[in-house]
């Protein structure tokens, strides 16, 4: 074979290594690309998470420095009266009947929570809201047999009259995903817990579980 026929043969063969070395590089900076993008949101997962489990316990104590959040049974018949149709005020509830609502349908009651301050918050681009469910010990084995809510340990039936099922609901308020891979976005999460008083009167108490809802 002459000089001419091979140095055609080898431009064809350098064209396609080229092409498929670059074909390799813009699928590794692809992969690389993806996988800091769910870095990303998981990173947002894990720092929304902590700052609802911090405002579980925020959420209860501010709870109690409302006028109207009940101490006894005769006061909750009253928050119902209250409240008439509505489920919450102020992110106080005291519902006649347990639902099991989803992260959506909380989010769709923002109107009936509680913001949390500002100043309560470990950055000025997450927002965060509380709802805190009044319930009577009556109610304990409805509540823990709840396919959304496992508690451990058990919930006591004694010595307080009430239990308080305790949601979250964090959001970041300037997360803007570059993508389609960025879903689903980690900008709203909804966690509950389940909390019980040492005793009638106490303000400390004992966390039963918890069930991160979105």
């Amino acid at each position: 074979m002459d000089k001419s026929k091979r140095s055609g043969f080898a431009l064809p063969a350098v064209l396609g290594i080229l092409a498929l070395t670059s074909l390799a590089c813009a699928t590794a900076w692809r992969m690389q690309w993806v996988n800091q993008q769910l870095l990303n949101v998981q990173s947002h997962l894990i720092r929304n998470q902590q700052i609802a489990e911090g405002v579980l316990s925020l959420a209860f104590t501010d709870a109690q420095t409302r006028a109207f959040f009940p101490t006894n049974a005769l006061e909750r018949e009253k928050l119902q009266l209250r409240l008439g149709t509505a489920m919450c005020q102020a992110g106080i509830c005291a519902p006649k009947t347990l639902v099991n609502l989803n992260a959506e349908q909380w989010h769709n009651l923002l109107d009936q929570s509680q913001p949390v301050s500002a100043a309560d918050l470990p950055s000025n681009n997450v927002s965060a809201f509380y709802w805190v469910e009044v319930w009577l010990n009556a109610n304990v084995p409805e509540i823990v047999s709840s396919t959304l809510l496992q508690t451990t340990p058990a919930v006591p039936s004694a010595p307080s009259p009430f239990i308080y099922r305790i949601t979250v609901l964090v959001q970041e308020t300037s997360y803007n995903p570059t993508s389609e891979l960025s879903k689903p976005r980690p900008n709203t999460l909804v966690m509950q817990a389940i909390w019980s008083r040492q005793t009638e009167t106490a303000q400390s108490g004992q966390w039963h579980s918890w069930k991160s809802l979105a």
